[in-house]
């Protein structure tokens, strides 16, 4: 029989899931720091063959002979590094969110073009309003727009299918130089960011948090962006300086921005911080949301269904999907 343990904070909300879809050769363990004290944890993590969760409770691993794989239910993976993670054992993450972010961002393209929250209100309050059909309040359209992604990979691989289909004009760069794919106007590496700055209509961040990408959007890009630029962030929100972001929106030096991911998230010592350190939720030329741009009850049953298929991978000793890196830390013995 092969064992799982499902742990932390945010994985262990899926252990009935993830038991519905493993067969009887499983035994799935759980370590909820809600419920579990942290010494707890030790004894499940020697018995495991595979791991599933994010940040463990504990600085230095104990003696893992059996373990095959740290499998990290979500994308991002900046809470460990090589030196986290028993040596030799692989630590994969997992995507299946791509579509419906690029759903989210195509959303908010066209909310922010057509305006359809605007039409709604004026309506409950006016009705006609002394207009008829042919004097109706113009709206814009995306048909034309320039959308330039900020980090093309899966997310921006769907966004850029998406918005050809919509009559997009669609550019990108990413950190590595590849041949351009279909939907992309030209695809060409950071070198060309400023290039797509300026001929964006909407700048999608999609790139991961990294010491290169950590506050690289920040006051001289937004002087390249068009002044009716709209940012729309779906990556981590220190890709981008908060503070110089706050100025740009506020002094109307871009024409505002789309924003899903921030700059203070919940603690165990602080449950309720406020997202940002500006005020964003006072400007009129922002839309706001919680961190829940690729939040689908579709994107969770394929996330988890992506997991089982890696844990019995690792059991057979097949190839792996999505591995980032492998762990060097020497175990306690």
């Amino acid at each position: 029989m092969s064992t799982a343990l499902i742990q932390g904070r945010i994985a262990t909300d899926h252990t009935d899931r993830l038991r519905e879809i493993l067969d009887s050769s499983w035994k799935v363990l759980e370590w909820d720091p809600r419920k579990h004290p942290v010494d707890a944890f030790e004894p499940l993590a020697v018995e495991a063959d595979v791991v599933i969760g994010g940040k463990i409770p504990l600085v230095h691993w104990p003696a893992v002979p059996k373990l095959k794989l740290f499998q990290i239910p979500w994308t991002g993976y900046d809470f460990c590094t090589p030196a986290d993670m028993p040596s030799g054992v692989p630590v994969c993450n997992c995507f299946e969110h791509e579509s419906s972010i690029a759903e989210f961002v195509l959303a908010a393209m066209l909310e922010w073009q057509i305006g359809l929250r605007g039409m709604d209100s004026r309506f409950r309050a006016k009705g006609w309003d002394g207009k008829g059909p042919g004097e109706a309040i113009f709206h814009g359209e995306v048909l034309g727009r320039t959308v330039g992604i900020v980090g093309y990979g899966h997310i921006g691989a769907e966004v850029a299918k998406r918005a050809n289909a919509f009559g997009m004009r669609v550019i990108g760069v990413r950190r590595r130089q590849q041949p351009t794919p279909a939907f992309l106007d030209w695809l060409g590496t950071a070198d060309r960011l400023d290039e797509l700055l300026a001929e964006s209509d909407f700048v999608i961040i999609a790139c991961d948090l990294n010491d290169a990408t950590r506050g690289m959007i920040d006051e001289g890009q937004f002087a390249k962006m068009k002044p009716t630029g709209v940012l729309i962030n779906v990556s981590r929100g220190a890709v981008v300086n908060e503070a110089d972001l706050f100025r740009a929106l506020e002094q109307k030096r871009i024409g505002g921005a789309v924003i899903d991911v921030w700059y203070n998230y919940l603690k165990p010592d602080e449950p309720e911080p406020w997202p940002a350190n500006f005020p964003f939720e006072k400007l009129d030329n922002t839309i706001l949301s919680a961190h829940e741009c690729g939040w689908t009850l579709e994107q969770v049953a394929r996330r988890w269904s992506f997991v089982a298929r890696n844990l019995k991978r690792a059991i057979k000793g097949e190839t792996l999907e999505n591995v980032v890196f492998e762990g060097i830390q020497q175990t306690l013995d």
